[in-house]
C-alpha cells in the first residue's frame, strides 16, 4: 500500500515551483482557513461579541499565524499534483451543485430549523440572545401565551435563547456579511464541501495522492453527506474538525511539530462549541495522542511537554465550549445536565489520568506502553486486529439475534414511541412504539456507503490495529477519532430512528472513517495481487468508490407501489418555499409587534426574519385578552395565524399569504424517496383596542389541500 512521507515545513533550494507545491498544499490549507475562521468566530459567539471586525480580522490573523503548519513539500510528483487538482475541482462541481439546492430550513420542526435562524440573527448581532422587547409582559396575560416556544427558544432573563451550540451558527453567518440571507442558507454547503478536503488531506497521509480520491469521492457522494450539508446540521463542521485535528496530531507526534500538535489538540477541544457529545470525539483523538508519544521515540522531556500541552490546551478549549452553551442556551444545558455532566466528568478523569502518565515518562513511565507494544507485536498485533473486527462483525450480526428496545415510563422515551409509532403507521410497518432499530446501526451504515464498502472498512480497521501494533503508532490518531463515537452509537444512538436524521450520529467521523479505512483494505487487497494485474484492480477499486454510493441515489423496486423512486435528500430542496413564505408574512404588517396564534413552529423564524418582538398564542383567548397583550406595546400589533375561528373580527378575514413548502418524508430502515407538500394559508389582523381584530388586506392567492404525498424524481 502507498504510504506517504513526512515533508519538510519549507522547500531547500531547487525545489518544485511554487505553484504546484501551493497546489498541492491547497486542500489542506483550504481545511485550515475554515478551521481557523470557525475558532475565531465561535470564540468571539461565546463572549457574545460576534461582529466582522472581531471575527474577521482574528481568523486572518490566526491563519496567517498556523499558515506554516501545513508543510510545503521540496518536490513534487505528477500524481500529487493530479491528486489535488482532482480534488479541488470535484469539490468545487460538488459545492456548484448542492449550492444550487441549499435547505430553506427556516421554519423549526428539528435542529437546522433553528440553528440557520440563529445564524440570520448573528448577521446582524454581536450575541445571540434575543430581546423580548415586552414580549413577557404580554404573554402574563394568560398561561396560554408565551414569551418564548418549547425547547428550541427558551427565555433566560430577559432574553430568549436559541437551543443548542453556537459555533455553527456563528460560522454561517459569515456567509451572511458576505451574501446576505442567502449566503447563510447556502453556507453549510461550502463547510460540506470542505469536509471532503478533509477526508482526502488525512487519507492521502496513508494512502498517496491518487489513492485518497476514493474515500473522499465516497463521502463526497454518500447521500447523508449531501443531505446533512444543505441544511445547517451541526455534522458537517464536526467532521472537518475532527479529521483536520486527527491529522495535525498525527503531524505533530510523528513530524515533531508543536505547532500542529496545538492546533490539532485546539480543533478536537473545540467539537464542544459544536455539540455536547464533542468531549466523546475529543477524548478519543486525546487518548490516542497521548499514546502514540508515548511510544514514539525522541527526548522523554520533549515528548512529556508536547503531551502535556495537548492536554492542557484540549481542555481548556473543550471546557470553554462547556461553558458558552451553558451561557447561551442555559434551557437546552439545563435538559442534557446529565449528559453534558457525565461527559465532562469521564473527560476530565482521562486527562488527569493521561497527565499523571505523561508525568511519569520522565522517569521512564513510558517503558510500560513501550514494552507492551513490543510483546504485542507479533500474534498479539493478529490478535488485536481480530478483536477488532469480530467486534464490529458482532455489531453488524445483532439483527440476527436481537431486536433493541427502549424504556416505556420515561416521558422523554414515551413521546419518542409515538413519534415511532405514527412512523410505522405511515409506512404500514408492524407497530412496536418500543423499538428502536438500534440493532440496524450497522446497516444504517450500508444505506449510505453499501455492504461491500463497509465490510472492507471492517477489514481496513483490522489492518490499521495490526499496523498501530506492529510499526507506526500514529495510525492511533485514526482509531482513536473514529472508534469511541462509533462503538458507542452503533450499541445505542440514542435518537428517534428515521433515516436521515438518525444517520447523524455517524456522519461526523463514522462515515469518513469507514470510507478511509475501506480504501486501505481495497489498496491492501490490490497490492497483493499479480504486478500485471494491479493497474486494473486499482481502477476497478477506485470505481467501486464511485459507483457504489452513487447506486443508493435510486431504488428500483418492481414489486412496489413506486417501482422507481429517487433519494429525496438528492433530489429535492428540503422546506423549499420557506424563506419567501417567511418573508412575505413580514411583509403583510411591517415594523408592528406580533401575535403568532397557533403554530410554534413559526416562532422564532418571525421573531429572527422579520426582527419584531413576539408571543406565542397557543389558545383562543376573550377580546379583553387580546387587547391586554397588545397593551405592552405603544403600536398596535398584527396577528398571524392559520386559526381565524379563535378571534373576533370587524370584517371576514381573507387569506393573506399562502405559501407551499417542501418536506422529505419520515422513513425508517431506508433512505427516504419521498416528500410532502404542506400547504399554508395566513390570515392577519390588527388588533383594536377592544381586542378585536381589523383584517389585513389580503395578497396572495387562496390555499390548496394539506400535506400530499408525492414521489421523489
Amino acid at each position: 500500500m502507498a504510504v506517504t512521507h513526512p515533508a519538510p515545513s519549507s522547500a531547500p533550494a531547487g525545489a518544485a515551483p511554487r505553484s504546484a507545491r501551493a497546489l498541492v498544499t491547497a486542500p489542506e490549507r483550504v481545511v485550515l482557513v475554515l478551521v481557523i475562521l470557525a475558532l475565531a468566530a465561535g470564540g468571539w459567539a461565546a463572549v457574545g461579541l460576534h461582529q466582522p471586525w472581531t471575527v474577521l480580522p482574528t481568523a486572518a490573523l490566526g491563519a496567517w499565524a498556523a499558515w506554516r503548519i501545513v508543510p510545503s513539500p521540496a518536490a513534487v510528483t505528477a500524481a500529487d499534483r493530479r491528486g489535488a487538482l482532482a480534488a479541488l475541482v470535484g469539490t468545487g462541481v460538488w459545492t456548484v451543485v448542492n449550492g444550487a439546492l441549499y435547505a430553506e430550513y427556516l421554519i423549526v420542526v428539528r435542529d437546522p430549523g433553528f440553528l440557520t435562524l440563529a445564524g440570520l440573527w448573528l448577521v446582524h448581532h454581536p450575541s445571540s440572545d434575543i430581546p423580548t422587547l415586552g414580549a413577557i409582559d404580554a404573554a402574563g396575560v394568560d398561561g396560554s401565551v408565551l414569551a418564548d416556544a418549547s425547547q428550541a427558544w427558551n427565555l433566560r432573563g430577559d432574553a430568549v435563547q436559541p437551543q443548542g451550540a453556537r459555533m455553527l451558527s456563528a460560522l454561517i453567518a459569515v456567509g451572511g456579511w458576505l451574501g446576505g440571507d442567502h449566503g447563510v442558507l447556502v453556507a453549510n454547503v461550502v463547510v460540506g464541501a470542505v469536509g471532503i478536503l478533509a477526508v482526502y488531506a488525512l487519507a492521502r497521509r496513508v494512502l498517496g495522492p491518487l489513492a485518497a480520491l476514493a474515500p473522499a469521492a465516497a463521502v463526497a457522494l454518500s447521500v447523508s453527506h449531501i443531505g446533512l450539508s444543505r441544511a445547517a446540521y451541526t455534522e458537517p463542521l464536526t467532521l472537518v474538525l475532527a479529521l483536520a485535528a486527527a491529522l495535525w496530531l498525527w503531524r505533530g507526534v510523528e513530524e515533531r511539530s508543536t505547532g500542529a500538535l496545538l492546533l490539532g489538540a485546539a480543533a478536537a477541544g473545540a467539537t464542544s462549541f459544536i455539540r455536547i457529545d464533542g468531549a466523546l470525539i475529543a477524548a478519543g483523538l486525546l487518548a490516542a495522542t497521548v499514546l502514540a508519544l508515548a511510544l514514539t521515540e525522541g527526548s522523554r522531556r520533549r515528548r512529556t511537554r508536547d503531551a502535556l500541552s495537548a492536554i492542557g490546551l484540549q481542555a481548556a478549549v473543550l471546557y470553554a465550549g462547556y461553558a458558552a452553551l451553558w451561557r447561551w442556551s442555559e434551557g437546552y444545558a439545563d435538559r442534557l445536565a446529565d449528559q453534558g455532566q457525565r461527559l465532562m466528568a469521564g473527560y476530565g478523569l482521562l486527562a488527569v489520568v493521561l497527565a499523571a502518565w505523561a508525568l511519569t515518562w520522565l522517569a521512564g513511565g513510558d517503558r510500560l506502553a513501550t514494552g507492551t507494544w513490543r510483546l504485542l507485536r507479533g500474534r498479539g498485533a493478529i490478535a488485536a486486529g481480530a478483536g477488532v473486527a469480530g467486534l464490529l462483525l458482532l455489531l453488524a450480526s445483532r439483527p440476527l439475534w436481537m431486536v433493541a428496545r427502549r424504556s416505556t415510563t420515561d416521558p422523554v422515551d414515551q413521546f419518542t414511541n409515538s413519534v415511532v409509532e405514527s412512523f410505522q403507521r405511515a409506512q404500514g410497518l408492524p407497530v412496536d412504539p418500543t423499538r428502536t432499530y438500534y440493532e440496524q446501526s450497522v446497516a444504517w451504515l450500508s444505506y449510505y456507503l453499501t455492504w461491500p464498502l463497509v465490510l472492507l472498512g471492517i477489514l481496513g480497521f483490522a489492518l490499521i490495529t495490526v499496523w498501530m501494533v506492529r510499526r507506526r503508532p500514529g495510525w492511533a490518531l485514526l482509531l482513536g477519532a473514529v472508534m469511541p463515537s462509533s462503538l458507542l452509537y452503533f450499541w445505542n444512538a440514542e435518537v428517534v430512528p428515521d433515516q436521515i436524521w438518525a444517520f447523524r450520529r455517524f456522519e461526523p467521523v463514522t462515515l469518513p472513517g469507514f470510507a478511509i479505512a475501506a480504501a486501505v483494505a481495497a489498496w491492501w487487497i490490490v497490492d497483493r495481487l499479480r504486478p500485471s494485474w494491479r493497474l486494473v484492480g486499482r481502477r476497478v477499486a477506485a470505481g467501486a468508490f464511485v459507483v457504489l454510493p452513487l447506486t443508493t441515489w435510486v431504488s428500483i423496486q418492481p414489486a412496489s407501489d413506486l417501482p422507481v423512486s429517487g433519494a429525496t435528500p438528492v433530489f429535492v430542496r428540503e422546506m423549499g418555499g420557506a424563506y419567501d413564505q417567511i418573508r412575505a408574512l413580514c411583509d403583510v404588517a411591517p415594523d408592528r409587534p406580533i401575535i403568532l396564534a397557533g403554530t410554534s413552529s413559526h416562532f422564532g423564524s418571525l421573531r429572527v426574519m422579520c426582527d419584531e418582538p413576539t408571543v406565542l398564542q397557543l389558545a383562543a383567548l376573550d377580546p379583553s385578552q387580546v387587547a391586554d397583550m397588545a397593551s405592552a406595546w405603544d403600536t398596535a400589533p398584527v396577528v398571524l395565524t392559520r386559526s381565524p375561528d379563535w378571534f373576533d373580527w370587524t370584517a371576514d378575514p381573507e387569506v393573506v399569504v399562502t405559501s407551499t413548502v417542501r418536506q422529505a418524508s419520515y422513513q425508517l430502515q431506508a433512505i427516504p424517496r419521498t416528500y410532502f407538500d404542506r400547504d399554508y394559508a395566513w390570515y392577519a389582523g390588527i388588533v383594536n383596542d377592544d381586542g378585536t381584530l381589523t383584517p389585513v388586506a389580503p395578497g396572495a392567492a387562496a390555499a390548496g389541500p394539506a400535506d400530499t404525498e408525492v414521489t421523489s424524481p
